[in-house]
């Protein structure tokens, strides 16, 4: 019975992995997507991203679920390893390989994630400097020209009908 609980397990396990593995390729082309700027793209990575962790969600539950069926409290990876030595050995080496493989996709997506983060606050900082200039460019200035052609500034004073006249 406990051997076919950890087989369960390492299967989810496995099919988790592969999920991280995948969410960090998508990180990546992210990544690559926000240094082209290329918001089509962008797009359809994110609904991507989107649709892998809700499987990753799912792929949770059947893990936990599983873990239950153990009629214990295993709160992480390493309870479930120590679970396995004392229950069915031949699995506690297959869990620690698939712990330090979840480990070292979940370093790779965090550093992945702060990366394009600050991409995008830096694309936010680009835009807004590009808005100001257009904004700059087209906002009507307060100068007025000369008869020669060039442009007075320091001339602009307020002038009335009344004190025309």
């Amino acid at each position: 019975m406990h051997e076919e609980i950890f087989k369960n397990l390492t299967n989810i396990l496995d099919k988790e992995i592969e999920l991280y593995t995948e969410m960090r390729i998508l990180y990546q082309r992210k990544r690559e997507v926000l240094v082209k700027n290329d918001m089509e793209e962008l797009s359809k990575v994110d609904a991507k991203i989107i649709e892998n962790y809700e499987t990753i969600k799912k792929t949770d539950i059947l893990r936990i679920d599983a873990i239950k069926m153990l009629e214990e409290d295993i709160p992480n990876m390493s309870g479930l390893i120590e679970k396995a030595k004392e229950l069915c050995p031949k699995y506690s080496v297959k869990l620690t390989e698939q712990q330090e493989k979840l480990n070292s996709i979940s370093s790779a997506i965090s550093v992945l994630n702060l990366t394009n983060m600050e991409l995008i606050k830096h694309g936010m900082i680009l835009a807004d400097k590009k808005l100001n200039i257009i904004i700059d460019a087209c906002a009507p200035k307060g100068n007025s020209y000369s008869k020669s052609g060039k442009e007075e500034t320091s001339n602009l004073e307020m002038s009335t009908i009344i004190q025309d006249a």
